[in-house]
C-alpha cells in the first residue's frame, strides 16, 4: 500500500514540483545556506550550524548525536541560549520534497522537539563561537518501520523558548535489512586537470601541477583516496592522458614559460612528488578498469559542431597512444572495454551533456559504445524514479548505451572543496546520504542502478573524499559495482528515446574561439608538410599542443588560458615557418638563348626542411624553365641552392615569381617565401662567338699571308746570292 502511495506521490510531485517547491540542485541550497548564514552574521543575528551527525543514518536502536556551532553577531552578550532538536514523523516522498524543506519552505508536518534540549553554558560573548551538541533517541521519533529520510532541525532559542535562528539537515531511517533492494552503484574517479606543454620540447605553461601533485594536493588527494578504495568500491578511474604527460615532464628537468621562439623560459627542477604520483598511479590502476579522456579532455561536443571531426580523431589517437606508453597497458581499439583497461568502448564528454550529433562523432571517431551522462539529458527508464540504465541512437540511427549519472548528487559532490568549513563539508555529506536514501526509498523493491559522478576537475577536501567512499560501501541501500557492468547492461537495452537532434551547451568552446582553432590547424598542416623527415615524437609534440588548445579546461574561467596557449602555438608556427626564406637577386642576365639560373633558399630554422621552389612564367612571354617544380632539402642553420635551366626564344626582359611550396605543393605564404625575378635576355653571346671566329679567321690568313710573302722574299734573296758566286 505505502508503495502505491508512493508512486502517486512521487508521480504528483514530479509534475507539481516546480509550482510547489521551486526545487534547486542541493549544492546550490548549501552554497544559499551558507550564504543565509554570512547575511545573519553581517546584519547582527545569531547564526547556528550543523556540522556533525552521528551515525550518519538512524535504525530502531540508535541513539542520535548531532552537534555544530551557535555563533553570537548581535553586537550583545547573550545568556541561557539553548539548542532543541525537532524531526517529524513523516518521511518525504520525493526529492523535490528534499530540496523545497532545505531552501527553507515548511515541511509536509509540524516540526515536534525531540531529545533533551543542550543549554549553552554561561554567557556567550558577542562575536564569539561556541559548540553544542544534542541527542535524541530513534526509537523516541516515532519512525515506525518505514525506510525513508526524515527532516531534522537544530533551532537554537533564548531562555524563554523564543526561536532565534535554525539549521536544517536531513536524517535517513533504516528499519533493517530488508527493507530495499540496495542501488547497484557505481562511481567514476576523475584525475583530470589543465593541460601544460605546448609546442616548446620539456616546456611546460606553468609550474602549477606540481603544487597539485605533492602531499595534499588535489591530484595527491584524489589519487591517494582512490586507491585506499578502488577495489572495495569498485572503482573505475577516468584518466587524462595529458595529465599523464605532464606529470611526466614535471618529474624531469623542465622548462616553465617562455615566449614562442621556445626562449626565455627558466629551468625548474625534477619533481620528486610528479615521479611518486606517476608510480603510485601506475601501481594502484593496475589491473583495474581505467577509461581514458580523449588527449586534454578535448571539448568533443564543440570540435564536433564546428565540424572538425578530423581533431576529435587525433584527440582519441593521440591520448591512447600516450596512456599506453605511460601505464603500459593496453588502451583504445586495442583494448576491450573499460574492465580490462580499454578506453575505446565508453566516453564522459565534458559537462556530461550530448546530442545525437555528438554521439554520432563518438561512435565514428572515438569508437565509443557507452556514453556518461547527466541524468537531465534523458527521462529514466523507471520514470518516474530514477535510475542510470538507458539507450539511444545517434545521428546515423545506431543504438548506443547511456548510464546516467545522477545530476543533483554530482551538484553535491562538488558543493565542498577544499579548504571550505566543516559545516559545508558535512551537508555535502550528509546531502549525499540522503539523496541516496531517497532514491532507494522511492521504490525500494525495485532493482535500480546509480551512477556517481563527480566534476571532471573535482577538488574535494581529502576527508570529505574517503568520507564518500566509505558511505558507498557502508550504507545497507547501497552496492558497489563496477561501471563495466553497468555498461554492459545499458548496451543491451533497446533504445526508447532519442536525444536532441541539436543540443548546444551554453559552457562550450565558443564559435570565434573554434575559428581561431581551425586557422592555427591550418598553419600546423602547412608547418608539418614542411618538414624533411620529422620525427614521431615531434610530430606527436606539435599534435599535442594543438590538441591542448581544444581542451575542455577552457570552457567558462579557464578561457584566458586557453587563449594563451593558441596564441603562443600560432606565433611558435609564424616564427620558425618564416625563417625559411628565398634568397635570389632580383635580376638575371640571360645572354644567350639558354643559361642556368641558380636560386638558393635559407633555412634559419632548427629543424631540416623539404621545400619545392616554382617558377611561374608568364604566358606568351618566350621564356621556359626546364625544371620549373624542382625539390631541395634545406638541412637547419644552412642554405641549399637549386640550379634552374631557363630558355630564351627572343629578346627582352620577363618578370617571372618565385614560389616556396611544400614538398605536397602547397604555397608557403608569409614575407620572403615569394619573389620576383627580372630576365633579360640579349643573346649577346652567339653574335659574341661569330665576332671571335671571324676575328680568329681573320688572324690566321693574316699570318699565312705574311708567312708566303717572307718565304718569297727569302728566295729571291738566295737565288741572287747563288749567281754571283
Amino acid at each position: 500500500m505505502r508503495t502505491v502511495v508512493r508512486t502517486l506521490m512521487a508521480g504528483f510531485l514530479a509534475l507539481a514540483g516546480p509550482v510547489l517547491a521551486a526545487p534547486a540542485a542541493a549544492a546550490h541550497v548549501q552554497e544559499a545556506q551558507q550564504s543565509a548564514r554570512t547575511d545573519s552574521a553581517s546584519s547582527h543575528q545569531l547564526t547556528i550550524s550543523i556540522d556533525a551527525l552521528n551515525p550518519s543514518f538512524a535504525t530502531p536502536s540508535s541513539t542520535v548525536t548531532v552537534s555544530g556551532t551557535v555563533t553570537n553577531d548581535t553586537g550583545s552578550p547573550l545568556q541561557g541560549i539553548q539548542v532543541q532538536l525537532l524531526t517529524e514523523d513523516q518521511d518525504f516522498l520525493a526529492r523535490s520534497q528534499m530540496d523545497s524543506y532545505a531552501a527553507g519552505s515548511n515541511s509536509v508536518m509540524s516540526p515536534l522537539p525531540i531529545g533533551t534540549p543542550y543549554v549553552v553554558p554561561g554567557t556567550v560573548r558577542s562575536g564569539s563561537t561556541v559548540r553544542w551538541s544534542a541527542s535524541f533517541s530513534a526509537a523516541a521519533a516515532y519512525y515506525g518501520a518505514t525506510f525513508g529520510v526524515y527532516p531534522l532541525e537544530a533551532q537554537a532559542e533564548s531562555a524563554g523558548g523564543t526561536p532565534l535562528a535554525a539549521e536544517r539537515t536531513f536524517l535517513p531511517f533504516w528499519p533493517g535489512n530488508d527493507s530495499a533492494d540496495p542501488l547497484s552503484t557505481a562511481w567514476l574517479w576523475p584525475l583530470i586537470d589543465e593541460p601544460q606543454q605546448g609546442p616548446c620540447p620539456q616546456t611546460l605553461a606553468t609550474n602549477s601541477l606540481a603544487a597539485s601533485l605533492r602531499t595534499g594536493g588535489r591530484l595527491d588527494t584524489l589519487l591517494a583516496v582512490g586507491e585506499q578504495w578502488a577495489q572495495q568500491d569498485e572503482l573505475t578511474w577516468v584518466v587524462d592522458p595529458a595529465l599523464l604527460s605532464d606529470a611526466q615532464l614535471t618529474a624531469q628537468r623542465h622548462f616553465v614559460g617562455g615566449n614562442a621562439t621556445c626562449t626565455g623560459a627558466p629551468v625548474s627542477p625534477a619533481s620528486a612528488a610528479a615521479a611518486s604520483w606517476l608510480a603510485a598511479l601506475r601501481t594502484g590502476t593496475a589491473g583495474e578498469p581505467v577509461v581514458v579522456t580523449p588527449y586534454a579532455d578535448a571539448d568533443v561536443a564543440a570540435l564536433t559542431r564546428a565540424g572538425l571531426d578530423a581533431n576529435v580523431r587525433t584527440a582519441y589517437q593521440l591520448g591512447e597512444s600516450v596512456a599506453r606508453k605511460i601505464l603500459n597497458r593496453p588502451f583504445g581499439m586495442a583494448g576491450n572495454g573499460p574492465g580490462d583497461g580499454g578506453s575505446a568502448a565508453l566516453a564522459w564528454p565534458a559537462g556530461g551533456t550530448a546530442d545525437a550529433s555528438l554521439l554520432t562523432s563518438l561512435a565514428t571517431n572515438g569508437g565509443i559504445s557507452t556514453v556518461v551522462l547527466n541524468s537531465g539529458e534523458m527521462t529514466s527508464t523507471d520514470a518516474p524514479y530514477d535510475n542510470a540504465l538507458a539507450a539511444t541512437t545517434t545521428g546515423t540511427g545506431t543504438e548506443m548505451g547511456v548510464l546516467l549519472a545522477d545530476s543533483e548528487l554530482t551538484s553535491v559532490l562538488g558543493s565542498a572543496s577544499a579548504g571550505a568549513p566543516a559545516g559545508a563539508q558535512f551537508a555535502a555529506e550528509q546531502d549525499f546520504v540522503a539523496q541516496t536514501a531517497m532514491i532507494a526509498a522511492e521504490a525500494p523493491y525495485q532493482k535500480r542502478s546509480l551512477v556517481l559522478a563527480p566534476p571532471q576537475r573535482w577538488d574535494p577536501p581529502a576527508a570529505e573524499a574517503e568520507r564518500l567512499l566509505s558511505l558507498t560501501s557502508s550504507l545497507p541501500w547501497l552496492h558497489p559495482v563496477g561501471l563495466s557492468s553497468l555498461a554492459s547492461a545499458a548496451d543491451d537495452l533497446k533504445a526508447r528515446q532519442p536525444l536532441a537532434g541539436s543540443q548546444v551547451d551554453t559552457a562550450e568552446l565558443g564559435s570565434g574561439y573554434l575559428s581561431e582553432v581551425r586557422s592555427v590547424d591550418s598553419s600546423l598542416a602547412l608547418y608539418t608538410d614542411l618538414l624533411y623527415q620529422p620525427s614521431a615524437s615531434m610530430l606527436q609534440t606539435l599534435d599535442a599542443a594543438a590538441v591542448g588548445t581544444e581542451s575542455s579546461a577552457w570552457r567558462g574561467a579557464g578561457g584566458a588560458a586557453g587563449s594563451l596557449a593558441l596564441t603562443k602555438l600560432a606565433d611558435y608556427l609564424r616564427y620558425w615557418e618564416q625563417k625559411v626564406q628565398i634568397l635570389a637577386g632580383t635580376k638575371l642576365l640571360l645572354g644567350g638563348a639558354s643559361g642556368p639560373a641558380p636560386i638558393s633558399v635559407q633555412n634559419a630554422g632548427q629543424l631540416p626542411v623539404q621545400v619545392g621552389v616554382e617558377v611561374i612564367v608568364p604566358p606568351g612571354s618566350g621564356l621556359s624553365v626546364a625544371n620549373p617544380h624542382a625539390l631541395i632539402v634545406v638541412p637547419a642553420g644552412k642554405t641549399g641552392t637549386v640550379t634552374m635551366t631557363m630558355y630564351s626564344s627572343g629578346i627582352g626582359t620577363t618578370t617571372l615569381q618565385l614560389q616556396l611550396v611544400t614538398k605536397n605543393g602547397l604555397p608557403l605564404t608569409w614575407r620572403g617565401a615569394s619573389q620576383s625575378l627580372s630576365v633579360e635576355a640579349t643573346h649577346y653571346g652567339r653574335a659574341l662567338l661569330v665576332l671571335i671566329a671571324a676575328a680568329l679567321g681573320a688572324l690566321v690568313l693574316t699570318s699565312m699571308a705574311r708567312w708566303i710573302r717572307r718565304w718569297r722574299n727569302d728566295g729571291r734573296v738566295h737565288g741572287r746570292s747563288g749567281g754571283a758566286g
